[in-house]
């Protein structure tokens, strides 16, 4: 008698053998169904993410916005941010919330990096303040102050990483201008106002960069 696998085995075959029948079919009829249709089924039966973006945000004098939130730990300051909205991508979420919550104008300068829980996926980015004046929303937020780096005030370790990250990119920066006598630095500037539904390779962040304490979660 011809082995048939663990249990289970022989009924699962069946099932793949039933599948694999009408597989040509079904992709048939995938190819010309409209787009929205597409979108709709692929939506229904895959599974949801929330996807939070958050970053640091520097101003002229190159001090970091931090805020108390009101819905959060009050006691502690945190990265403007907030979650994306369904047809957004990540620059354009960051840039409403920071328009929202803080009347600000920003440009993304890079992706620092990003982490991954089970049904959260969270990236942090890079700014540089170009335009609004500070003005907060009171309903979500209770303070906005700038702070230099050597005198963050208590924030969340994971949250201090994101900062300690975005100077050890600006100095570096700084340094490959030096060498090079160019007076460009690494950034996404250029992809925030043209193809932003993606990040380019080398600007995802995957190594995080947020030191020892501080890894990224997968």
């Amino acid at each position: 008698m011809p082995y048939s696998g663990p249990a289970g085995g022989s009924v699962r075959g069946a099932r793949v053998v039933r599948l694999a029948r009408i597989a040509p079919l079904a992709a048939s009829l995938w190819r010309v169904a409209p787009n929205w249709l597409r979108g709709a089924v692929t939506w229904t039966i895959n599974s949801k993410v929330l996807v939070g973006v958050s970053g640091a945000l520097l101003n002229d004098e190159n001090q970091v916005l931090l805020l108390r939130h009101r819905f959060h730990n009050t006691r502690i300051w945190g990265l403007p941010g907030g979650w994306l909205s369904r047809g957004e991508t990540v620059y354009d979420c960051w840039r409403r919330e920071v328009k929202e919550e803080l009347a600000l104008e920003l440009s993304v300068e890079a992706v620092l990096c990003h982490r991954a829980f089970r049904h959260t996926l969270e990236f942090y980015l890079l700014g540089r303040i170009r335009g609004g004046q500070l003005r907060i929303d009171p309903v979500e937020i209770l303070e906005a102050r700038f702070f230099s780096p050597d005198d963050l005030p208590p924030m969340e370790s994971f949250s201090q990483g994101v900062v300690r990250q975005a100077y050890r990119q600006l100095k570096g920066e700084r340094t490959a201008d030096t060498g090079k006598g160019s007076g460009q630095s690494k950034s996404v500037a250029s992809r925030d106002n043209g193809n932003k539904n993606t990040l380019a390779e080398g600007d995802d962040g995957a190594d995080g960069g947020i030191g020892e304490g501080d890894a990224l979660h997968a």
